[in-house]
């Protein structure tokens, strides 16, 4: 038994089939796209974390190489409260003048990782001629400028 169709019809179905086809593969293309963004955009973030982690450890050995070389010079108390790592045994006592004081200077709540970073390792080239990224105290700030390449850690890679 066969089937009866007319003139067009085989070209109809042909590109039917071909229209099909066609969406089934724009289908696989904008989903591909869906996921290469997606794991871009992970990547992204992993990249973020990995540097928000960085910064945060360099922040804290400058505070540590900060308290350190303050101590030296027999500062007792940092110019701002965060410039060194808090202990973690401060009496409440202790905390509470800590929160007069700071009520006075700009809150270290307000500024960013970033900028934390950028003031502290300013404050120990200025003072102390030391780079973190060097690990090297200078003795004069000529010898800090013509040996250090310079005050972020993008300029010592």
């Amino acid at each position: 038994m066969s089937r009866k169709s007319g003139i067009g019809h085989e070209a109809l179905l042909k590109r039917k089939a071909e229209e099909k086809l066609e969406s089934y593969r724009r289908k696989i293309h904008m989903k591909k796209e869906v996921e290469e963004r997606a794991a871009e955009q992970f990547r992204m973030r992993l990249k973020n974390k990995q540097d928000e982690m960085k910064l945060e450890g360099d922040l804290r050995r400058s505070q540590r190489a900060c308290q350190q070389l303050d101590t030296q010079k027999n500062i007792q108390v940092p110019r701002e409260a965060w410039y060194w790592l808090r202990l973690e045994e401060e009496t409440e006592e202790e905390e509470e003048e800590e929160k007069e004081q700071d009520e006075d200077e700009y809150k270290s709540e307000d500024l960013s990782v970033l900028e934390k970073l950028q003031i502290l390792t300013s404050y120990l080239r200025e003072e102390h001629l030391y780079c973190i990224w060097c690990g090297t105290a200078y003795e004069d700030k000529e010898d800090l400028s013509s040996n250090c390449p310079g005050p972020t850690s993008a300029d010592h890679d």
